[in-house]
């Protein structure tokens, strides 16, 4: 009886600690990935050539060795037929490991319609000491 006891309170200890610890794992991925600081321009060169720029505040840096993604895609008539999607840019003269700033990224497109950025982008808040990744999701009309 003591083994059944046991083996109970054991069970429900184990499912309430894995319970509980689910939880508090998916509320800590979504808050930092769902707000950023990081902002986004698109500059027209000359006919169907673009360049995407990124920028973050002061004090805040892009990790150079971190595994970012980028995707752009078209929609609406747009497509893309070519993007130079790498993060390239100065090393920071304080901070070693990350960018100074980015420099512009090219791509090329056919047609007119909607252009889909889809990012997932790692970035270093010098104050706070943190880094953090960003999902980006944002649609341009071009």
């Amino acid at each position: 009886m003591k083994q059944i006891q046991f083996f109970a309170l054991f069970s429900f200890l184990i499912s309430f600690g894995f319970v509980g610890c689910n939880d508090s794992i998916s509320q800590l991925n979504a808050d930092p990935l769902e707000s950023h600081p990081i902002e986004i321009s698109i500059k027209q060169k000359a006919v169907g050539k673009y360049e995407l720029e990124l920028f973050l505040p002061k004090d805040f840096g892009f990790q150079m060795e971190a595994p970012h993604r980028i995707f752009l895609s078209g929609a609406d008539g747009l497509k893309v037929t070519n993007a130079d999607l790498k993060l390239k840019g100065p090393i920071h003269p304080k901070k070693p490991e990350y960018f100074e700033y980015l420099k512009p990224l090219t791509f090329q497109v056919e047609g007119k319609g909607k252009l889909q950025l889809d990012a997932k982008l790692f970035y270093c808040n010098f104050v706070k000491n943190i880094c953090i990744p960003a999902k980006v999701n944002r649609s341009f009309s071009i």
